[in-house]
């Protein structure tokens, strides 16, 4: 293992992937990233489990089984909440569920790991698609 390892913001999307046995989870499960999110985030994932465990027919309780064991540090919004008038202004009138992770995305300097293409063309931000981090994980492995 890298003795540093870069930190990433996770959105919505690649944790709800990975819980649908997406390719997002073997980039989760690497040690590669230190990978963060917004309790906000959190919840709009678990939001989506029972719709997730009816199409899959995988219990509910494995599915948040499953999203507890992923190596994920949620961030409360104190930390970032300094950033979220700046976030407002970039992102609410596309999305306003994506305000908290752009507003720790802002306020740690991190890129943000997304597929959701409402953080296309912010300039403030880099992003990463699930793509592009296994990638990433590729390139470390070699």
């Amino acid at each position: 293992m890298n003795a540093f390892r870069q930190t990433i913001a996770v959105d919505a999307n690649p944790l709800l992937s990975a819980l649908r046995g997406g390719r997002a989870e073997s980039a989760l499960l690497s040690d590669k990233f230190i990978f963060v999110t917004t309790e906000h985030t959190t919840w709009e994932v678990k939001k989506y489990i029972p719709e997730i465990s009816a199409k899959s027919g995988v219990l509910e309780s494995e599915l948040f089984y499953m999203l507890d064991r992923y190596p994920i540090i949620s961030i409360p919004p104190f930390i970032y909440d300094e950033k979220r008038q700046q976030a407002e202004a970039l992102i609410a009138s596309r999305d306003p569920k994506d305000v908290d992770i752009l507003a720790l995305t802002l306020k740690w300097n991190i890129p943000l790991w997304t597929n959701d293409h409402d953080f296309d063309n912010i300039p403030e931000i880099t992003t990463f698609t699930t793509a592009e981090i296994l990638a990433k994980i590729a390139a470390l492995l070699n």
